[in-house]
């Protein structure tokens, strides 16, 4: 917005100033939104460009910026030099790149051109520590988080201790135990552990009085704390204020040590001063402990210590969007996660969306970590990017778009660390899963949700972890996490499929109907949708005829389980005639491993329990939706083939022929009466072990 309005009033300043020299000083790769290059452009005009990289003016600025790609929007990169590894724990990267930097230095690769980049700063400190331990010098100049720093749980545990005494007019014992035992306190006010111990012999109530605890520590800085009134703002800011001088004083005694610390509290210091002067100069203020704690949690949230620590030799740690002007041999890059690289904005704007979209804001933050992330690989001889692939409490485990493009625009696979680095643990420290009884009550919601119906990824949920499907469908929780990107690349790659076959139902698929969806799909996505078409297209010029019947088509049908009703639901993405045989398509954006895929009648069972079969299990279930449609009666004389539809490394789309029950190298298409026979007692099991109020629900650990 700042812009716009600079924007409106610049020819005016640039006419009333035309004697001024302008000079803009930049780096290579820059990223510009659109009004910062309108900006630009107009500044162009009157002065000179500055190259902080190159060190040197540039006369034809405007030449100059396209040829870097500072205006283009689409930037053509190199991956060749690109390896991706994929671990399934976030701490695991830690090891991953300690070993990547080993390897190296045995190679004499010099640790000053090594660059590491945190994804996510919650791992700086683990990496740091892991690096200094094999001996290599390091030179970092990073943002870190106020609230990644281990002293902001210090204050943490503070202000719960507060605000239970503010609600209780007494201690909780749990929240005095849990401030006295903090590292902090215990290092610096107690130096040895008596005060715990006497709590612990002398109360064995959920409460500890303010009496009792001044018998403690009445001579000890700590008793600033507990003393605080918590009904009165002023004194609550006052005592904060002390308590923390005191805190300082300690900490200076070795301050190289705790820098990180000292930074952080002397912030802290600044902010409630700032605060009590507020307080003190406006009247009527109604605040209380709930406020100053909430102010706390905004303050370490939002506020960073910019950490530096030069040295020549050593190996140098920054940001992912920081400029730095050297060039280096290694980049390694760890938390590569959607939501990390490019990083989700969860703070709530003023600006509706509708607004922001016009006005070209929402689109920034992928094109700015997008320039980043050029600028980074283009500085570079060869670049890691390291990715957690299960989810957790930390991120979704998805990997990030720039490596989903990466992979469609080369060949790079992604190496998968199958020998995870878990530390060694005790009987008793191993998490056991947790089991729920199938109650009455969970019967009868797993009733109405087969009245309702079941679909294929239901099934699908109960097999990846049987706890996930109880909160999911039983309690009906709402999923946390939001909506992963690959999913939602998947959504609008159905839609627009969806919006593109829809006009040729009904009727074969020709050339001039390809040349026309070819004019009409949408850039977003555009090589995944191009790359479909021209796979059909290639179909038709060679002679076969596809009949395209339906697109994206919801089915049903009604099983026996036991003397139970089951409604069996799903959609199925495409059903079509292939040379006068009807096929069953199911898409996926995922690259596939296999040219076709052969089911035994030995391997059956396995389908309907197992998740790597969670594809042809769906597959198994269109067909039997099929089979009962009273909709495509007239098209079962002959059994379907059946496939997934998915794209190659190169990706060009392919078919995946699933075939079932493979003779002797025949290539075999199921019918009704095989599938009766073979298939559909396997499906009613899997039903039938869900509802089994035998069978409890138990949590599956990965």
């Amino acid at each position: 917005m700042l812009f716009k309005i600079v924007i409106s009033r610049l020819d005016s300043f640039l006419s009333q100033n035309f004697n001024t020299k302008i000079v803009l000083f930049i780096v290579e790769n820059i990223a510009f939104n659109e009004c910062e290059k309108i900006f630009a452009k107009k500044i162009f005009q009157k002065g000179l460009v500055y190259d902080l990289c190159k060190k040197n003016v540039s006369f034809s600025i405007l030449e100059y910026l396209n040829k870097k790609g500072i205006f283009n929007s689409e930037t053509r990169l190199q991956y060749d030099h690109i390896k991706i590894i994929g671990v399934s724990k976030e701490i695991e990267q830690v090891k991953v790149v300690e070993n990547i930097i080993c390897k190296l230095i045995k190679k004499d690769q010099k640790p000053k051109k090594i660059l590491l980049i945190p994804g996510d700063n919650y791992l700086t400190i683990p990496l740091l520590y892991s690096i200094k331990k094999l001996g290599i010098n390091i030179s970092f100049n990073i943002d870190y988080s106020l609230n990644n720093i281990p002293i902001y749980y210090t204050f943490y545990s503070i202000f719960q201790l507060l605000l239970k005494k503010n609600k209780f007019q007494k201690f909780t014992r749990k929240d005095v135990i849990k401030v006295l035992s903090n590292g902090y306190i215990q290092k610096f006010f107690l130096k040895k552990n008596l005060v715990l111990k006497k709590l612990n012999i002398e109360n064995d109530s959920d409460f500890v009085s303010e009496h009792e605890i001044k018998k403690y520590l009445h001579t000890n800085d700590l008793w600033i704390i507990f003393k605080i009134s918590t009904n009165n703002i002023k004194m609550i800011l006052i005592s904060l204020i002390g308590f923390i001088r005191k805190f300082i004083k300690l900490l200076l005694t070795k301050k190289r040590k705790h820098f990180l610390e000292l930074k952080f509290i002397f912030k802290l210091e600044i902010y409630i001063q700032k605060l009590r002067i507020i307080v003190r100069k406006t009247k009527n203020l109604s605040i209380g402990i709930n406020d100053v704690f909430n102010m706390y949690e905004q303050f370490t949230h939002t506020e960073n210590i910019r950490y530096i620590r030069k040295n020549k030799i050593g190996l140098y740690i920054t940001g992912f969007t920081d400029i730095f002007f050297e060039n280096f041999d290694i980049v390694i890059i760890t938390s590569f996660n959607e939501g990390v690289i490019p990083r989700n904005h969860k703070n709530p704007s003023f600006i509706p969306f509708s607004t922001g979209t016009k006005l070209n804001i929402n689109d920034l933050n992928e094109n700015f970590y997008f320039h980043h992330f050029t600028r980074i690989i283009q500085c570079s001889k060869k670049t890691y990017l390291i990715y957690k692939n299960q989810p957790d409490e930390i991120n979704s485990g998805e990997k990030s778009r720039f490596i989903h493009r990466i992979e469609i625009n080369s060949k790079i696979s992604t190496e998968k660390i199958n020998k995870p680095f878990f530390p060694i643990l005790s009987i008793n420290s191993i998490k056991q899963p947790i089991v729920i009884d199938k109650t009455k009550s969970i019967i009868q919601c797993l009733h109405e949700l087969m009245d309702r119906g079941l679909s294929p990824s239901s099934i699908h949920l109960y097999n990846y972890n049987p706890l996930l499907f109880y909160y999911k469908k039983i309690l009906k929780l709402n999923d946390p996490e939001k909506t992963y990107y690959k999913k939602k690349i998947g959504k609008m790659i159905h839609k627009i499929l969806k919006i593109l076959y829809d006009p040729i139902k009904k009727n074969l698929i020709t050339i001039d109907s390809i040349q026309k969806m070819k004019k009409n799909y949408a850039l977003i996505i555009k090589n995944y949708i191009k790359n479909f078409i021209s796979w059909d297209e290639k179909l038709v010029k060679n002679g076969h005829k596809i009949f395209i019947q339906e697109i994206e088509r919801k089915v049903s049908t009604t099983l026996n389980i036991g003397s139970k009703k089951v409604k069996l639901h799903g959609i199925i993405d495409r059903i079509d005639e292939y040379d006068g045989i009807t096929r069953i398509l199911d898409y996926k954006i995922g690259y596939s491993k296999f040219k076709e895929m052969n089911i035994s009648s030995k391997n059956i069972e396995n389908i309907f329990y197992d998740t790597n079969y969670t594809n042809i299990m769906q597959l198994l279930i269109y067909v039997y939706l099929w089979f009962e449609s009273s909709v495509f009666k007239g098209s079962k004389k002959k059994p379907p083939i059946i496939g997934i539809v998915s794209p190659k490394m190169n990706g060009n789309i392919f078919q995946v022929p699933v075939n079932i029950f493979k003779i002797q190298n025949k290539k075999t298409n199921i019918t009704y009466v095989d599938y009766k026979i073979n298939v559909l007692p396997f499906l009613i099991r899997r039903i039938s072990d869900i509802l089994d109020p035998r069978i409890p629900i138990i949590e599956k650990i990965y």
